[in-house]
């Protein structure tokens, strides 16, 4: 038979590790937690600035890409109406 002693000194024993456990698994879930915010904060961010970017990008293709490209054809047509006037032939 165990004396009694060993048996409360047991019991203790246990009941201080599974509290250690638990304040071990309490302090890896907050952990767990913050890293996921602050990662979710970063992508929140990453995705503003995408949208951002992809903004800029489309006005400046509708801006100046459009007239610069509607001007250069422009251009070129005239060119060829030009030529043709004065009679020049490709060779």
């Amino acid at each position: 038979m165990v004396p009694e002693i060993v048996q409360d000194i047991a019991f203790y024993i246990g009941f201080v590790r599974d509290l250690l456990v638990l304040s071990i698994l309490l302090v890896i879930l907050i952990v767990v937690f913050s890293i996921y915010r602050k990662v979710s904060q970063a992508l929140n961010s990453a995705g503003r600035i995408l949208d951002n970017t992809e903004e800029i990008v489309n006005t400046v293709s509708e801006n100046i890409v459009g007239p610069a490209s509607a001007g250069s054809g422009f251009a070129f047509g005239l060119g060829k109406i030009f030529a043709f006037l004065r009679g020049t032939k490709k060779k």
